[in-house]
């Protein structure tokens, strides 16, 4: 099991059960959208992987890979133009969590925890 988050790209609604109805919508839209990662899912992707390397970084007899706090990889193939998925380990998700968040935020990116039902919007 693990702690999945959505990144957003685009606006939402601002009543939460408008956003996630329209959440649900972009979902879709993300697993056909073949067009890349957006520039900011790059550079987010940057921050996090110099503070814990992509589960692709490991060889796969690498112990080390036991470590990591990422369920799956590579997490570029998690991103899109509008749109991203990070799914972290449920044990490490009290510790990396809130570095992803303040990092998505930096960089104006919507983070929606479907786990606790919250929407984390940038400057709010």
């Amino acid at each position: 099991m693990s702690f999945t988050v959505d990144l957003i790209l685009t606006d939402i609604p601002e009543n939460n059960k408008d956003a996630w109805s329209f959440i649900e919508q972009l979902r879709e839209e993300y697993y056909e959208d073949k067009s890349g990662a957006h520039s900011k899912l790059q550079e987010f992707n940057e921050d996090l992987t110099k503070k814990y390397p992509c589960l692709c970084s490991f060889a796969d007899d690498d112990p080390e890979m036991e470590n990591s706090p990422w369920a799956d990889g590579p997490m570029m193939e998690n991103f899109a133009s509008k749109m991203g998925m990070v799914a972290i380990v449920w044990s490490r998700a009290d510790e990396v969590f809130p570095f992803v968040l303040d990092s998505a935020l930096a960089l104006d990116i919507i983070v929606a925890d479907g786990q606790s039902e919250k929407i984390y919007r940038p400057g709010m």
